[in-house]
């Protein structure tokens, strides 16, 4: 690893110094929609006022480290009020939670992030609200014109049997023998978006946040927008909620153009990527099993196949589409934490997890880094309450008083996963940490367009144990990313005379046992 960071570091160094002088103007990034993006849950992040809950000042004070990680859009889990720990039963679509601020607040952090060059994207949670908004309470009285803004059927009606994509009871009494839809439970009822009211509001609502300099939308349950279940059988779910989402961004991005749109699909890859058509683009469900099983195996006889083949079947959908590969997010269980059922995870093993982050760093499209996977945090849902998924959205780790300390405060739950990972600021000014190899690969996205926006080619001596590919843009400088999955150190014949080694060891040409290469290559 000695070498790994060398050369990234040397442009990187002037890069930071350069960050902290005030800036004479607003920077300017190539290709401005493929971003470096962080996933953050706000409550989780920085703590400014000493109140145990992380919030938007804290946030807008800690900047600087996404400048220095080279993090350059962050999306912000559900900000409005709300009666849960998670936001996403939305009471109030035009206002923030108060446990996170003010409004003149969430104004200030989008402001000071765009001096940066830091996108901001929320979470656009429209195929449900909660209970507790007024447009259901008025709807549960019977009031035009909300009576119409959620689904409703009798109780005689056979649809109340339906379940839901995965079982679940999806029908709730309203307490006056009719029942409402409510796909994620009852405290979070479905928007009727066969109601051309319902999706005007939605416009409505993007086009709030867009005025105050909100850049991305990240659409929740975006494949449950018509529900399965909630409509008699053959109705075409998967068209309308097609047909919809590009009404809603056609419209949006005819005011606002610079808005992105994204969608969490979470099933086949095959259903998702159509999503690619519709929307700016599709969080990549398929693509953290990919890697994690390629590691943990050791091989992989067709990782880089499937990468290529995934980009391909995407820009079949829409030539402007944008991959969003993750490893893990916030309903899942932390990548250095243990396995779920139909997830594979890593554990606290540094080798593993850096392969990991030089694997998801090196595809095309713009990577979704959950907070704290830069430090090797750790956390599993507890599936009993009332902590449920809260032990995976556990605070960042400060070793100061910006860390939050809600989950105690809230659940008496003290953190026993993370006893034994270091701090952001220890790893900061650790060159061999998991934060600095994340840093160096995230700036070399943004000194290399190719890594973000340039095509994919299966390298042509791939076998199982190296895995690799070529990318590839016009006008620049073509990259060869090979990664060696095995625990053995492995020959490429002839590699030291290809280009310059931009990342990573080379023993003559061999790649050393469980890790990357990046290689610019001379003009062949």
């Amino acid at each position: 690893m000695k070498k790994t960071l060398l050369l990234a570091l040397g442009l990187f160094t002037m890069f930071v110094l350069s960050a902290c002088e005030p800036p004479t103007e607003e920077p300017v990034l190539a290709y401005p929609e493929v971003r470096n993006y962080y996933q953050l849950l706000v409550r989780s992040f920085a703590d400014s006022d000493g109140d145990g809950i992380g919030d938007f000042t804290g946030i807008k004070e800690n900047l600087d480290y996404f400048v220095d990680l080279g993090i350059n859009g962050l999306w912000l889990l559900p900000i409005h009020p709300s009666g849960s720990y998670h936001g996403y039963d939305v009471e109030d679509y035009y206002a923030v939670n108060e446990d996170y601020g003010t409004m003149e607040e969430f104004e200030a952090l989008v402001a000071a992030a765009a001096e940066k060059g830091i996108a901001i994207m929320i979470d656009f949670v429209i195929n449900h609200s909660s209970n507790q908004h007024p447009w259901f309470q008025a709807f549960l009285a019977g009031e035009a014109p909300y009576d119409q803004y959620y689904r409703k059927i009798p109780a005689s009606s056979d649809m109340r049997l339906n379940l839901g994509s995965w079982g679940q009871s999806i029908w709730h009494s309203t307490g006056d023998g009719s029942f409402y839809a409510g796909y994620f439970g009852g405290y979070m009822p479905d928007l009727n978006w066969s109601n051309p009211d319902v999706v005007e509001e939605v416009i409505k609502i993007a086009e709030f946040w867009a005025e105050k300099g909100v850049i991305g939308f990240r659409i929740d349950a975006a494949l449950h927008i018509f529900g399965l279940g909630e409509y008699p059988s053959g109705f075409p779910l998967l068209d309308e909620t097609l047909f919809q989402l590009e009404y809603m961004k056609f419209r949006i991005q005819d005011n606002y153009p610079e808005s992105f749109f994204i969608g969490e699909v979470w099933t086949s890859a095959s259903v998702y990527q159509i999503f690619h058509g519709t929307l700016d683009s599709v969080f990549h469900f398929d693509y953290g099993n990919e890697v994690v099983q390629a590691i943990n195996q050791g091989f992989s006889r067709n990782y880089a196949d499937r990468v290529v083949r995934w980009y391909e079947n995407a820009l079949e959908q829409s030539e402007n589409s944008v991959q969003a590969p993750f490893l893990r997010n916030h309903d899942q269980n932390r990548l250095a934490s243990g396995s779920e059922p139909g997830y594979q995870n890593l554990g606290d093993d540094f080798t593993k997890l850096r392969l990991a982050a030089e694997m998801l760093l090196t595809v095309p499209g713009m990577p979704f880094i959950y907070y704290g996977e830069e430090l090797g945090m750790k956390g599993e849902k507890a599936f009993q309450p009332p902590l449920w998924d809260a032990t995976t959205r556990l605070p960042f780790l400060w070793p100061d008083q910006r860390k939050p300390t809600w989950v105690f405060d809230e659940f008496g739950y003290l953190d026993t996963f993370n006893r034994q990972v270091e701090d952001a600021i220890t790893q900061q000014s650790d060159p061999e940490s998991l934060h600095r190899v994340y840093q160096t690969l995230l700036h070399l996205r943004l000194d290399f367009p190719v890594l973000r926006v340039g095509s994919i080619r299966v390298f042509e001596d791939n076998h199982p144990g190296i895995q690799g590919f070529y990318r590839e843009k016009e006008g620049h400088q073509t990259l060869l990313v090979l990664h060696n999955l095995t625990d053995e150190s492995l020959l490429v014949s002839g590699l030291e005379r290809r280009g310059t080694l931009l990342y990573g060891d080379l023993e003559g040409s061999n790649i050393p046992a469980q890790s990357t290469v990046i290689i610019g290559l001379e003009n062949e």
